[in-house]
């Protein structure tokens, strides 16, 4: 079974706990798998603590993937009183088949 792993980069303002929370409360998001947090061990993002991580029950398009993603770290940003922000969404697959969402805010370019 692959598993989604969402990395949220603190900037964001929302945290893994707070995110595994509002996957497990959204209807949506709690078919597609059990939300947990844990610990980043071997991280591949400097100062990674902790991540989200989803046993998915199917596969499931990116776009669908992004979209849920965006929705529950936009409600996690109402329900805080923090500040919209623009997020970017990244995914890189595994060998083993995981599916890493890294979740950070766009960067202006100069």
């Amino acid at each position: 079974m692959s598993r989604l792993v969402v990395v949220v980069d603190p900037a964001v303002g929302v945290g893994p706990k707070e995110l595994a929370g509002l996957w497990l409360a959204d209807e949506e998001a709690s078919a597609l798998g059990v939300a947990g947090v844990e610990a980043g061990r071997d991280s591949f993002v400097p100062g990674l603590v902790e991540m989200v991580v989803v046993p998915l029950v199917v596969n499931v398009a990116s776009s669908l993937l992004y979209d849920l993603v965006r929705r529950l770290i936009r409600r996690g940003e109402q329900e805080s009183g923090g500040q919209r922000t623009e997020l970017e969404l990244v995914e890189q697959r595994t060998a083993a088949g995981d599916r890493i969402i890294v979740v950070r805010l766009v960067q202006e370019r100069l």
